[in-house]
């Protein structure tokens, strides 16, 4: 009877076992689909883009699992690399942003290109010329000055105050290198579903496009 119990209890590791391994090719394979590839190497580029380089180095390591050819992604992890050994630590205008706390802000009713101008001379004021968060709006002019703002705030972070204004205004803000780019939301949802589109529509795998070597000389 405790030998038919114990061939039991193995058989049952057994299975889960196989489940366990069956499971992580699996995984390893769908990982493994250019588009998902695609997927883990933007993320880690955006992540070496905001100093997260820890983040980054693990995403391209995981691409270069997977494709270990892929070129882009070794001089990445290599520049990746050699920011962490220097302890360096890139700050993106978002953070930078997110540091500078704004006492006191109250609009009545203020259109939003007008509220783009303050937030630009506000960034500029208390950061002391330091920090300059020049806006671009994607939409048309109208579109700007017939959208209001009435919002009072105090004493908070100034990434806050530009997430609030988009809630009021449907604009969807995102943040680049120099500037804060205002998106109308409708826009920017009809330019997601028009990429999603095109990529359903190719045939072609995404990954192995050539893409630009960002770190080539010019």
């Amino acid at each position: 009877m405790r030998k038919l119990v114990k061939w039991a209890e193995l058989k049952e590791i057994a299975v889960a076992s196989v489940a366990a391994v069956t499971m992580a090719m699996m995984m390893s394979l769908s990982l493994a689909a250019p588009g998902n590839l695609q997927q883990v190497f933007n993320t880690a580029k955006a992540a070496y883009d905001a100093g997260r380089y820890e983040e980054a180095a693990a995403g391209f390591r995981k691409v270069l699992k997977h494709q270990p050819g892929y070129v882009y992604a070794r001089k990445y992890l290599r520049q990746t690399e050699i920011q962490m050994k220097k302890g360096k630590v890139a700050v993106s205008l978002e953070g930078k942003l997110a540091k500078l706390n704004v006492p006191n802000v109250e609009f009545d009713k203020a259109s939003l290109a007008t509220v783009m101008e303050y937030l630009t001379a506000k960034s500029s004021e208390i950061s002391g010329g330091k920090v300059v968060a020049n806006f671009i709006y994607k939409g048309s002019n109208e579109d700007k000055e017939s959208k209001t703002v009435t919002l009072k705030l105090g004493n908070v972070p100034m990434t806050e105050v530009i997430r609030y204004v988009g809630q009021l205004t449907g604009t969807k803000f995102k943040y680049e290198e120099y500037a804060v780019v205002g998106i109308p939301a409708a826009q920017d949802a009809g330019a997601k579903k028009s990429l999603e589109q095109k990529v359903k529509e190719s045939s072609k795998p995404q990954f192995d496009d050539a893409p630009k070597d960002p770190f080539a000389k010019k």
